[in-house]
């Protein structure tokens, strides 16, 4: 009977988390791009790991090695994408897998801690990444940023994991000759393999141009005021019904940096970019609920949302009430 490693059960999965990918989102975009091959490197990786550890292919380790360190570096890259950056096209993540791949020429010995080093340092980049919050996320609409910076954590999070690993893979050659390590891979490879390719379709643009943001500033200013004055103004003339409305359509709306509105809209309203938006969606919302017979779907779609359970959630977090209940008073 032929073994299915469960490695490749991922891969299987992720094979259609990429169609899908693909299918939904504007692959003429750097960051869908980018995400997309991300997905294709971890089902590529998987199958590897899989014949490596479930057919004891040896040569498969090779190419694993020489994958490996790809990953860790276009995650960093695809969500880098989604901020918007002027500085679109960084070098030295490519440095960093060139140095991997040499260590790996040259002496195999090192090439684990390379590895591991690689997939540390770009998952606690992620991390401090997602610490940005909305501003680093200009090009995403406003409902995805709330997933995305989701994804970005759980993806830091299991690179680091996965770089200490390979400290318990030394662990075990030291105390107990290796005997664990095809379970203890196959098992933690399904598991990051899967979570992280996956997380990684969430990745949404909706542009791809950028400017330069500056540094936020420390205390209110009348900028700021004049910058909310010009944003309501905006959004009297139902700009908030744009479903993929992004802080950067936003900005380049006022002609100004992501980052000095996103900070304007902290600071005079004490509140995120996306819940700002979503007051205004859920006003009309409510003035729908009450003065016509549309139902709950419709109303959500035509202010803006993009899903009715994301419409129920904030609709409640604004009034305290649910949409039907707020409806009936």
């Amino acid at each position: 009977m032929i073994m299915i490693p469960l490695p490749l059960f991922a891969s299987l999965l992720l094979a259609g988390a990429l169609a899908w990918f693909i299918a939904h989102r504007d692959m003429r975009l750097r960051a869908h791009q980018l995400f997309a091959a991300l997905v294709f490197g971890y089902c590529a990786i998987s199958v590897l790991i899989s014949v490596r550890w479930g057919y004891g292919v040896q040569t498969a380790a090779t190419l694993i090695a020489l994958l490996a360190p790809v990953l860790p570096a276009l995650a960093w890259l695809a969500y880098r994408a989604l901020s918007g950056a002027r500085k679109t096209r960084p070098l030295w993540p490519l440095a960093v897998i060139a140095a991997n791949w040499s260590i790996l020429a040259t002496s195999r010995d090192l090439a684990d801690l390379a590895i591991l080093s690689t997939y540390i340092g770009f998952g606690l980049l992620l991390l401090h990444h997602a610490r940005q919050g909305e501003s680093g996320l200009a090009l995403s609409p406003m409902a995805d940023t709330g997933q995305i910076l989701l994804a970005m954590r759980v993806t830091g999070g299991a690179l680091v994991a996965s770089g200490l690993m390979d400290v318990f893979i030394l662990y075990d050659f030291i105390f107990h000759d290796g005997r664990h390590i095809g379970t203890a891979v196959s098992v933690a490879q399904f598991v990051f393999v899967f979570v992280v390719g996956l997380i990684s379709t969430l990745g949404h643009s909706t542009d791809a141009r950028a400017e330069a943001e500056p540094d936020p500033e420390a205390d209110t200013t009348e900028e700021d005021s004049a910058i909310i004055a010009r944003l309501d103004q905006l959004f009297d003339h139902n700009i908030h019904r744009d479903e993929d409305l992004s802080l950067r359509k936003l900005s380049r709306r006022l002609g100004l940096p992501d980052r000095k509105v996103s900070n304007a809209i902290n600071r005079v309203k004490g509140t995120n970019v996306s819940q700002y938006v979503n007051a205004f969606r859920i006003r009309e919302a409510c003035d729908l609920l009450s003065e016509t017979d549309q139902s709950v779907l419709q109303i959500s779609l035509a202010v803006g949302f993009a899903s009715k359970s994301n419409f129920n959630r904030e609709f409640q977090r604004v009034t305290g009430k649910t949409p039907s209940a707020w409806r009936t008073t």
